[in-house]
């Protein structure tokens, strides 16, 4: 009676948490004890634990990697108690590890056997919910110059533990999301930046890329504009090497530790740990991060972690995901040895730094709260909670002309257009180009901006040119009716000059294609001969959209053209000149987007190339009109094709553009395919770069262009060379096509055009990319001898392209 009455009066229950000193990350698996006796336990994986101890007990904590704690009874002043660990740092010699293989081989065939059972009890469960908080913040030096474009510096910026930089909040979003019978919903939306018309690029360029779903059982996980192999790849074992650390009980339940790192330390693999259950075989951590050595571009440290949870049912769901990332423009002065992880603290002025956090609960209860209030519930209550005095920094931020500069440029980049308050100008790449007959052209493009109709855009343009000293001019309207972009209704009207060489469904694929010169800065810059192929044209159309869902997307546009003859065009038939002609007709395409994300920008859609391909279907019915001749020709047809995407393999990725189509009829030889160069120094995206302005003119035609990037394959393995984080290219693009007695000629075809030949072309390109990080370089060669003594094509060339990815 007297020891129990001792034990219940002196002894104390306690429960904390074991954490790094420095990373304030919880530590799992760390060794407790009372010191001088057996009794003890484990911290899970968060790194809590509880103990009972008495008043004379000493605590003891010890974990591989740490230096070992004693902590007195009479130390522990609080219940939760954290204790915090130092990390251990030691500078051995060289040593030989033998991990356990054998053991490792046996349990990693388990946990691939399990895979498929346990992705489908995380995939079929199909009620719960979560709320993730994503922010960006950028690292500034208090003492450099550019601090002092910022007013109140100190006001927008906010002091993070353990850095001497201040750091001042670019991106903020916050994001409840239900789910059920298997069907999200956003339930709850926050989101604000410092640069408004940047704040869609920054989801669409970096967020998508990076902040992704962390789902470790598939194979692949696409980040940063790649697919990294998943360590739970069934090829895992061709990338990776395993080790199995350690196998411990938390409670009744037994966890094996894994440990991974790539077979070659240069590819962009990841490398980290993780733990699952033994009864289960199924994950119940992962923890990951990509070593320095990969050489990702703009990226100086990324990891990543998981955590998933045991429901009373025995099944496993996800508890939260995290991902770090250390971005920048050059690489931090900090040494090679540094793990991935931390590599994300060590910090320069300018680096961005992305953090996403998603938590997740499946109880029910959380649908009887308000959605805004679930950020302060248990199960959502992170570390990186978001104040209200955060927000207030970026609307400060905002106010600064510096910082409205910037959103200025970019939107600029992004839509084509300079806000210039209730009027926008552009786009901007009609401005300037160059061709043989108006020389030098300058054009001012404007139309009123959504500062001054939500719903409602006028404007057009006015051109000059320095050799034809004439004006030319448009008039353009467009019209939102609804308050989405379900439907849009547009008008041109232009008496211009136009390619006729112009590939009228690129603006399907390519918002902006330019029906007068070089598509391109660099081209037409470098251009050695002005194209000298173009009719004057008026023409009028209207465009009618609708956009069905984020799939689907229709467009019928009836048009009249009014085509006029130039010096190097003429329209002969039968040895008659006809200066000019009209035809109208009536333009149809569906594009089919499967789900791709977009930005909405005024009045326009931008899809980015990703893995889901975007196809354009289309269907040109129309008649030509000569003038003098009462009867009018017969109709024309034209139907065309393209699919445009993007293929991750690994550690590469490829690029492509496919295109083809057939007319037939009465059609006039502007319409037929005529695929050109550019005849200057710029790689050309959506042309060949060998041909001239002239070349092939076929009625039965396909296209295809192909763009390997190597990722760093080989070069990452070449001492020094890795440095600077170049990347291979490859290139490939190829035209076939023919001329049937389907097609009716309107007028005889120019001497110019290739029609006799039937045999493909094709050029290959092998080059670097990622110059300075935002330089390509290129050698392009005919491929076959066909064409090689050609008088339109070269037989190779050196080119150039800006050009920035991951």
């Amino acid at each position: 009676m007297l020891a129990i009455i001792y034990t219940g009066a002196f002894a104390q229950g306690i429960t904390g948490t074991v954490k790094d000193r420095k990373t304030q990350e919880s530590i799992p698996y760390a060794n407790i004890w009372i010191k001088g006796t057996t009794t003890g336990t484990m911290s899970d994986v968060e790194g809590r634990f509880k103990m009972k101890l008495e008043k004379d007990d000493t605590l003891c904590i010890s974990s591989v990697g740490y230096q070992r704690r004693e902590i007195p009874f009479w130390e522990i002043n609080e219940n939760p108690y954290i204790v915090f660990m130092q990390e251990e740092v030691k500078e051995l010699s060289e040593v030989t590890v033998k991990p356990e293989v054998s053991r490792a081989k046996v349990l990693l065939k388990k946990i691939l056997d399990r895979k498929k059972e346990n992705r489908e009890l995380i995939e079929n469960t199909s009620a719960y919910n979560s709320y993730a908080r994503t922010t960006v913040y950028v690292a500034i030096d208090s003492t450099s110059n550019a601090s002092r474009l910022v007013d109140n510096l100190n006001e927008v910026t906010m002091k993070i533990d353990g850095q001497n930089l201040l750091f001042s909040p670019i991106y903020l979003s916050e994001t409840g999301t239900k789910v059920a019978d298997g069907v999200d919903s956003t339930v709850y939306m926050r989101r604000d930046g410092i640069f408004p018309k940047l704040n869609q690029t920054i989801e669409s360029l970096i967020l998508l890329n990076v902040v992704v779903d962390l789902d470790f059982y598939k194979d692949q996980i696409d980040i940063l504009g790649r697919g990294i192999t998943s360590p739970l790849s069934n090829t895992a074992s061709l990338s990776y090497d395993f080790f199995l650390n350690d196998s411990t009980y938390v409670g009744d339940r037994k966890y094996f530790s894994f440990s991974f790192a790539p077979k070659n330390k240069y590819n962009p693999l990841f490398t980290g740990r993780f733990t699952v259950e033994d009864s289960t075989f199924a994950l119940s951590e992962v923890y990951a991060y990509v070593q320095e050595e990969a050489n990702i571009n703009f990226v100086n440290g990324f990891k990543a972690r998981v955590n998933y949870s045991k429901s009373e049912k025995g099944e496993w769901f996800y508890d939260d995901q995290e991902i770090s990332l250390n971005l920048a423009l050059r690489l931090n002065k900090d040494t090679t040895s540094r793990y991935g992880s931390q590599r994300i603290d060590e910090i320069d002025s300018g680096n961005w730094l992305v953090s996403k956090t998603t938590e997740y609960s499946t109880s029910p209860e959380i649908n009887q709260i308000k959605p805004r209030n679930w950020k302060n519930l248990p199960e959502f209550a992170a570390s990186n909670h978001l104040e209200e005095d955060t927000y207030a920094r970026v609307d400060k931020l905002k106010e600064n002309s510096v910082v409205k500069g910037i959103d200025a440029i970019g939107g600029m980049v992004l839509t084509s257009y300079v806000d210039a308050g209730k009027i926008e100008i552009g786009p901007v790449f009609d401005i300037y180009s160059t061709n043989a007959i108006e020389g030098q052209r300058f054009s001012l493009p404007l139309r009123t901006g959504e500062k001054m109709f939500e719903r409602f855009t006028v404007g057009g343009f006015l051109g000059y040119g320095t050799k034809s000293k004439e004006l030319k001019y448009g008039f353009n309207f467009g019209i939102q009716p609804l308050p989405t972009d379900k439907i849009i209704i547009r008008g041109n009207y232009s008496d211009d000059y136009t390619l006729v060489s112009q590939d009228k469904y690129l603006r399907f694929i390519k918002k902006n294609p330019n029906t007068r010169g070089n598509g391109n800065f660099i081209a037409a810059l470098t251009s050695r001969e002005k194209n000298p192929y173009l009719k004057e044209e008026k023409s009028f159309n209207l465009v009618f959209e609708y956009n069905a869902n984020e799939d689907i997307n229709v467009e019928i546009s009836p048009y009249f053209l009014h085509s006029k003859s130039t010096p190097n065009v003429h329209f002969f038939k039968n040895n008659v000149e006809y200066s000019t002609y009209n035809n109208y007709g009536i333009l149809f395409n569906t594009r089919l987007a499967f789900g791709q994300y977009y930005d909405k920008y005024y009045f326009t859609r931008v899809y980015y190339i990703d893995e889901t391909p975007v196809i354009n279907l289309s269907l040109d019915l129309g008649q030509v009109k000569l003038p003098g001749v009462s009867d009018g020709q017969g109709l024309y047809a034209q139907f065309h094709g393209s699919v445009v995407g993007r293929v991750n393999m690994g550690l590469t990725f490829m690029r492509y553009m496919v295109n083809g189509g057939y007319l037939f009829g009465d059609a006039p030889y502007d319409l037929l395919d005529q695929p050109v160069g550019s005849m200057s120094l710029g790689y050309a995206k959506y042309r060949f770069n060998l041909l001239h302005h002239a070349s092939f003119a076929h009625n039965l035609y396909t296209n295809v262009h192909l763009d390997f990037n190597g990722g760093g394959i080989l070069l990452n393995r070449v001492p020094l060379i890795k440095k600077l984080k170049l990347r291979e290219m490859v290139s490939l693009k190829s035209h076939y096509g023919t001329l049937t007695d389907s097609y009716k000629p309107v007028f005889d075809l120019p001497e110019y055009n290739v029609t006799a030949m039937s045999k493909p072309y094709a050029e290959i390109g092998f080059g670097l990319t990622n110059i300075f990080k935002v330089l390509r370089v290129e050698y392009v060669r005919q491929l076959g001898g066909t064409y090689t003594n050609a008088d339109f094509a070269d037989k190779h060339g050196i080119f150039f392209r800006a050009e920035m990815s991951f």
